[in-house]
């Protein structure tokens, strides 16, 4: 009775495994690449921090297919700006500069039709 509790828990382990990875993996299938960058030039790498007087760009590339993206600058203020219906040719990386100096958190959201295929978080360090 023991082995068959211990075997009836392993595989219900198993299951949750494979229900919770299935959503998982459903959501990257598109593949879309989006980051935010202290810089804009295409050699800029990914960056959580840059500091206020920095160039910084939101990046985006559609691996397979040329889509309609938007991209859209959440502020510490709770404001937003967004730049709207861009074309994305296929395997192209995009740069959308972000101009802001405001020290503070800010969220930067990439949509392809109404849907988010992507969120970054940054922050904008205060120039000392």
């Amino acid at each position: 009775m023991k082995g068959l509790k211990t075997l009836t828990a392993v595989l219900l382990g198993v299951a949750l495994l494979v229900v919770v990875a299935a959503p998982a993996s459903a959501k990257k299938s598109a593949g879309y690449r989006h980051y935010v960058a202290c810089g804009i030039s295409e050699k800029s790498k990914p960056s959580h921090s840059c500091p206020a007087g920095s160039k910084k760009g939101a990046f985006f590339k559609s691996p397979s297919k040329t889509v309609f993206y938007s991209v859209c600058v959440k502020f510490p203020s709770g404001k937003s700006a967004c730049k709207a219906r861009q074309k994305a040719l296929a395997g192209k990386l995009y740069v959308n500069p972000i101009t802001t100096t405001i020290p503070g958190r800010h969220e930067a959201s990439w949509f392809v039709g109404k849907k988010r295929v992507g969120h970054f978080v940054f922050n904008v360090a205060a120039n000392h």
